[in-house]
């Protein structure tokens, strides 16, 4: 959640930086994301004991898509959308927490050396 913006973040659904790898849902298809594959990537953080969130968009307000449900549907893929959670998202001056990338990092390790 930006500190400057609090009122475009739904209140139970606010990513903040270090608490964990956000995976992110829209109802209307804009992400990625599906229940089955939000599902399959929890199981993957819990495995791992890694932290995750989830980020919804406000429902009135619109949210990018990204090209994670072009991807999926062109080739047949499950997809997530998840990443870590930042503040100024396609600006010169990202920032993260410094936990988050070391918690996606360790899951997808975790998720590899089992598949």
């Amino acid at each position: 959640m930006h500190p400057n913006y609090p009122e475009r973040h739904e209140p139970g659904h606010r990513p903040l930086v270090n608490r964990g790898p956000a995976i992110k849902l829209n109802s209307n298809q804009r992400y990625a994301t599906s229940a089955d594959t939000a599902a399959m990537v929890q199981r993957v953080f819990d495995a791992a004991g890694v932290p995750w969130q989830t980020f919804v968009s406000r429902n009135n307000m619109p949210c990018g898509s990204t090209i994670g449900p072009i991807t999926a549907t062109r080739l047949g893929i499950d997809t997530v959308d998840v990443g870590v959670p930042q503040l100024s998202m396609h600006s010169a001056r990202e920032l993260c927490g410094t936990h988050d990338p070391i918690y996606l990092a360790s899951a997808l390790q975790a998720y590899f050396e089992r598949a």
